[in-house]
């Protein structure tokens, strides 16, 4: 029987340690916001997920020449795609910052920012669990606190667009403001796609 050549999962912890050291350097910036830091911020973070590309391409690459997998090529691939988009929605919230030129931060801003973090924290313990996946247990359970956390920030995302359009006159600020909420938002979002696919992964597999 032909022999698997290359550790997948080890290959998703890479990718996602990406998507941690993104997150934690967007949350640092936004504890010290200044707009003069925007470009050196975007530049890191950018940084980040360009490295994060060259694994996720790397990873195509020997998937498409792999016969023998430890999940079907197409979970592979799903995982690994999505893995990709975190880190691609991480970096596009330093990109919104940039292009509506925030000057001050919405005020709900950093407490979603903290909720990405925290979030993406829980999608590394899970994707460090996956390769466990036959005894999903553990795995199970960073998957339900990725979903508490995306629940959480949910909330609060509902709250800052209440809040701004209740408070705020400014139509510049509240488009500017919402898309902020939005790519926020969306990190979140698609942790909670991946730990569902993740989620389902355990199902076929079980």
């Amino acid at each position: 029987m032909a022999k698997q050549k290359n550790d997948y999962f080890q290959m998703m912890e890479q990718q996602v340690a990406c998507c941690v050291e993104a997150a934690g350097l967007l949350e640092q910036f936004f504890s010290a916001y200044t707009p003069e830091g925007l470009k050196e911020n975007r530049d890191r973070i950018h940084a980040v997920e360009h490295r994060a590309d060259d694994i996720y391409h790397d990873i195509l690459r020997k998937l498409s020449a792999e016969f023998i997998t430890p999940i079907d090529q197409e979970d592979i691939l799903h995982v690994v795609q999505l893995l990709d988009d975190v880190t691609d929605a991480i970096d596009e919230v330093d990109l919104e910052c940039y292009m509506f030129h925030i000057i001050a931060l919405p005020e709900d801003a950093m407490t979603m920012c903290r909720k990405v973090n925290a979030c993406v924290q829980e999608l590394q313990r899970a994707i460090q669990e996956l390769k466990n996946f036959k005894k999903p247990e553990k795995l199970r359970e960073h998957l339900v606190g990725v979903n508490t956390i995306e629940s959480e920030a949910d909330e609060i995302y509902t709250e800052a667009i209440h809040n701004l359009f209740l408070s705020e006159t400014d139509g510049k600020m509240i488009i500017s403001a919402k898309n902020v909420y939005d790519s926020l938002e969306k990190c979140c979002d698609l942790c909670e796609f991946l730990a569902e696919t993740i989620e389902q992964i355990i199902i076929k597999n079980t």
